[in-house]
């Protein structure tokens, strides 16, 4: 009954031939033993190149966290620290932060050969969240995570000493900032938009503090009178963005126009059924199974099937880009509960927009949706609401 496009495809064993990633998608329900945040939510990728782990972790609904890492303990079970991935505080207004850390070998093997016995963590002054991690298919942008879904209008690239991309993103009274670099000199002190040519005054100071070191992009929202958002957007060209560093500061001149960058978004089931209809098995009996979904997700994306009883299942934005998905993985989430999946994300909608470049989607934090159990009358259909965030990845 179900499709090829929903039948499970391999993934990579190990990083030998190259990078492994892993992701989870965090929310405070899921803590054990400890005080869960009761709405925030975070994705964190992890991609794992020997003994080196660059990570990225984006949070909704959360203050800046004084710790991300990596837990051993799966679905229900407490955590136990194993690795620490940020390795200082953020400043405020942050939503997002990229970096890289060493694990030793054993912690690499046991992530590699189960990733489904750990889970991520963000944790904040308030509370914490937490999240199973999942192996992908696809190699993913980290900056993608960092970014969000917001699309930028606005972009910079920096000139040496070392190398920087920004971008932003003016919304009414306040500048959304992405921020990625390496080989800058010595830690990052600060983010600013300045006059070309000048580093102080601040026209907008987007962030200060020391960061830790081993961080290598950050993202957040600063508010920003209205009326200097007006004049960057109309002369960006007027304008630098700066990282100050211990040295020099490392700055690149502004530009409008068409921006491209990856993208990556958290969108919850606002509501959702699970559709079965009732058909013959092999032996003879009659059993519900599946017929499609019909959800409707946060920014109004729409889920369903191409077609009822064979799949596949796609996913529609407003602004026209969709995508359709092939499962990978799936990944049991307790009685009555529909799995955890990873799946392949194909293009089948515009070529710009929120789900323009995912190539993954993850299926997390389930909740429901499972078929009504025992024999049933031929032809009739049960309709089974369901929760659940799904997370795509570009």
């Amino acid at each position: 009954m179900l499709a090829a496009a929903l039948m499970a495809a391999p993934v990579p064993a190990s990083a030998d031939d190259g990078p492994v990633y892993l992701a989870a998608g965090l929310r405070g329900a899921n803590e054990v033993g400890v005080p869960g945040d009761p709405d925030g939510q975070a994705t964190v990728v992890l991609r794992i190149s020997g003994d080196e782990i660059a990570f990225a972790a984006r949070w909704e609904r959360l203050d800046a966290p004084v710790d991300v890492q990596v837990a051993a303990g799966g679905r229900g079970a407490p955590g136990e620290e194993r690795l620490r991935l940020l390795t200082g505080p953020l400043p405020a207004h942050m939503s997002g932060v990229t970096g890289t850390v060493r694990a030793a070998p054993g912690l690499v093997a046991a992530l590699l050969a189960d990733p489904a016995a750990f889970h991520a963590g963000v944790r904040d002054a308030r509370g914490s969240v937490r999240g199973r991690l999942h192996r992908l298919s696809r190699a993913i942008d980290l900056n993608g995570v960092l970014n969000g879904p917001g699309q930028a209008t606005l972009a910079a690239a920096t000139t040496p000493p070392g190398r920087a991309t920004w971008w932003l993103r003016p919304a009414g009274a306040a500048l959304a900032y992405a921020a990625s670099w390496s080989g800058v000199p010595g830690p990052v002190t600060g983010g600013l938009v300045a006059r070309e040519g000048v580093t102080r005054p601040a026209s907008v100071s987007l962030f200060a503090g020391a960061l830790p070191e081993n961080v290598t992009g950050v993202s957040g929202v600063t508010p920003v009178p209205p009326e200097i958002l007006r004049r960057i957007a109309a002369s960006p060209a007027r304008y630098d963005a700066v990282l100050r560093t211990s040295g020099p500061p490392v700055r690149g001149r502004l530009g409008g126009g068409p921006v491209t960058h990856p993208r990556a978004l958290t969108a919850p089931v606002l509501r959702g059924e699970q559709i079965y209809t009732c058909a013959q098995q092999p032996s003879g009996a009659y059993a519900f199974v599946q017929l499609g979904v019909a959800a409707t997700l946060r920014g109004g994306i729409e889920h369903t099937y191409v077609t009822p009883g064979s799949g596949p299942p796609q996913w529609v934005a407003p602004d026209g880009s969709a995508v359709r998905g092939s499962v990978v993985t799936r990944t049991p989430n307790g009685d009555g509960v529909i799995p955890e999946l990873v799946l392949d994300a194909a293009q089948a909608g515009a070529a710009e927009g929120l789900l323009a470049r995912a190539v993954q989607i993850m299926r997390v934090n389930t909740t429901g949706g499972t078929a009504p159990p025992g024999p049933c009358e031929p032809g009739t259909e049960a309709r089974a609401p369901y929760g659940a965030d799904y997370v795509f990845l570009s």
